[in-house]
């Protein structure tokens, strides 16, 4: 380990009295789509299909959501795990109270960023009038549904991509109410450090806002979703094992573009995007910045500065090698006291039980990564 993993936090000890923080944990609509009505206007409504004129089943929670999401490689399993049914026997994710009894009472979870799962592939729906509509009464719903139902939960603010403009409006409107400490950015098949996306930035930055990116189940299917290397994949297993080329192609361009030299303050959150294909895209970048500079002579810095610098990374999907040392030696490279938070996934089967997943980190960096980098990246408002 180097000596930057045995230094002292700088500021962080304990005045939040904070014992875990999640970073990842997603809330579920009961009744799909229809749970969204209350938050709707009436021509919204009929937009979507949701008004009195047409039957709409909201029993079924699977059938009962519209946002575009992966139906070509479904998983055999699902991706929820049946325990986290709340007892009244709705969908797994749906219950506030039954969350907070299994997942924030028994691990000690003192904060839980909440991230929409079924909003994530909002950024394959073509039009961008209708998806910064749902973005819009979502935000609503989660204010009213999850974070009245718990202090310890907090929201991100979803937005449509589709029209920055709408986006930005979005993040100003249900950024004032301070329980929401980041931005939910649904990818699009427009590259992250692209200038379409500078007024959600400059929104985000002036709100104090990290951005949060999340794998959106329609990777390389839906026209409009981001691309994966080699058209789409044939097996589930592919496309999930491929997910990090999405974001380590978004990294790439968020440097490149000198995102982070025209919103200095901004932080970029890459949830559930893994760990083992950072230190490649880094080495890659510093050496080719210095053969290239005059193409982008923006980038002042190394680029692995500027990731380290602006780029936190959630420990679920955890890389699990067979020989513990490499765990430690890859959270060296990627400086994960400094870039690395605690994410759980729930209420996904492959969820990390934060009772297991965090003792295989370095004990000298275990704090940083269970709260102090999440302190430090959300701000005041967590």
């Amino acid at each position: 380990m180097t000596e930057a993993l045995s230094t002292p936090a700088v500021g962080s000890d304990r005045q939040h009295g904070y014992q875990l923080v999640d970073c990842d944990v997603h809330p579920i609509m009961r009744g799909g789509m229809g749970d969204l009505r209350p938050h709707l206007s009436t021509a919204g409504q009929h937009r979507l299909g949701l008004d009195d004129r047409r039957g709409l089943t909201t029993t079924g929670h699977r059938e009962a959501v519209s946002v575009p999401r992966n139906m070509l490689y479904v998983n055999p399993a699902g991706v929820l795990r049946d325990d986290a049914r709340s007892p009244d026997g709705s969908a797994p994710g749906a219950d506030p109270a039954h969350t907070a009894r299994q997942l924030l009472d028994a691990n000690g979870v003192s904060r839980a960023v909440l991230i929409g799962g079924e909003v994530l592939g909002l950024g394959a729906m073509p039009d961008p009038d209708v998806a910064a509509m749902i973005a819009s009464a979502y935000n609503d719903w989660l204010a009213a549904t999850w974070l009245s139902a718990d202090d310890r939960y907090r929201g991100t603010i979803v937005v449509g991509a589709q029209d920055p403009a709408l986006a930005a409006a979005e993040i100003r409107r249900a950024g004032a109410d301070e329980r929401f400490v980041a931005v939910l950015l649904p990818l699009t098949n427009i590259l992250m450090g692209q200038r379409h996306y500078y007024p959600i930035y400059e929104a985000a930055a002036e709100l104090g806002l990290p951005v949060t990116v999340h794998p959106n189940s329609g990777e390389g299917i839906f026209r409009t979703s981001p691309s994966m290397a080699g058209a789409a994949p044939t097996y589930y297993v592919e496309w999930h094992t491929g997910l990090s080329q999405v974001f380590a192609a978004n990294v790439i361009s968020l440097v490149c573009h000198g995102v982070f030299e025209r919103f200095p303050g901004l932080k970029v959150v890459l949830t559930e995007g893994g760990l083992g294909w950072i230190p490649d895209v880094m080495w890659r970048l510093d050496k080719n910045v210095k053969g290239l500079r005059d193409e982008v002579p923006w980038v002042r810095r190394l680029p692995s500065e500027y990731i380290v610098d602006h780029v936190r990374f959630t420990s679920q999907p955890l890389p699990e090698p067979r020989r513990r040392r490499h765990l430690h030696l890859l959270c060296e490279i990627v400086e994960a006291e400094r870039t690395l938070m605690f994410s759980s996934d729930y209420p996904h089967w492959d969820y990390d039980d934060p009772r297991h997943a965090l003792t295989t980190l370095p004990p000298q960096i275990r704090r940083r990564v269970e709260v102090e980098n999440a302190v430090e990246t959300y701000g005041a408002r967590l």
